[in-house]
């Protein structure tokens, strides 16, 4: 996906929200953040230059195709539209302001060989979720469902999930919504159709 069709859907997705605050968040990404030009992740899927934004609309593209399938079914939920787009298109900005390019090395032929990659820095460790939700609510009132569903979107892939305890027990109470399971869902099914990059396949010896 290039960077003008990326763009154009994020417009597009935007749009349909109408809650106050929309405009002062997306003035802040665009000004003051790197969430349309970060990478998702330094080793994984979307790790390349604009990769956050474009997982971010697969998020969306993905959980309104399974929202949809269930509001077939159940028209009462038509209701969480919003707060799905809402959920989706920004679950992930955590990951905003801490992918530094880096000169990364590797062997070639036995003989060391750099390439550019990624570095993570983050400034402030607050968690994942729980990082979208403080950042997204600085600038947007979420409602409680909507920080449920970002909060809990790594799904089994969030430390303690998996393990009797505290963090499954909350992980449990939050996926009786199922807002928060239309998004963990949609997010896990995105990274298995996205790109990674095998970055070493341009190492050049020095």
């Amino acid at each position: 996906m290039n960077i003008n069709k990326r763009n154009e859907l994020f417009d597009q997705s935007i749009s349909h929200i109408t809650r106050d605050g929309i405009n002062d968040l997306v003035e802040w990404l665009r000004n003051e953040t790197d969430f349309f030009t970060a990478p998702c992740s330094t080793l994984f899927h979307g790790n390349f230059e604009g990769g956050l934004l474009e997982h971010s609309l697969r998020v969306l593209e993905f959980a309104l195709h399974n929202f949809n399938r269930i509001k077939a079914i159940n028209p009462d939920l038509e209701y969480l539209k919003e707060s799905l787009i809402i959920s989706a298109l920004f679950h992930d900005v955590c990951k905003v302001n801490q992918y530094k390019p880096a000169e990364k090395w590797t062997k070639v032929d036995n003989r060391w060989a750099s390439y550019n990659g990624w570095d993570v820095e983050d400034n402030f460790p607050f968690g994942h979720g729980e990082k979208s939700v403080y950042l997204i609510s600085k600038h947007l009132e979420l409602k409680e469902i909507e920080a449920l569903a970002i909060r809990w979107h790594m799904s089994a892939f969030e430390p303690g999930v998996v393990i009797e305890g505290p963090t499954k027990w909350s992980y449990d109470a939050a996926s009786n919504h199922p807002l928060v399971r239309i998004i963990h869902s949609a997010d896990n099914l995105a990274t298995i159709v996205e790109t990674t990059l095998d970055l070493k396949t341009n190492a050049k010896i020095k």
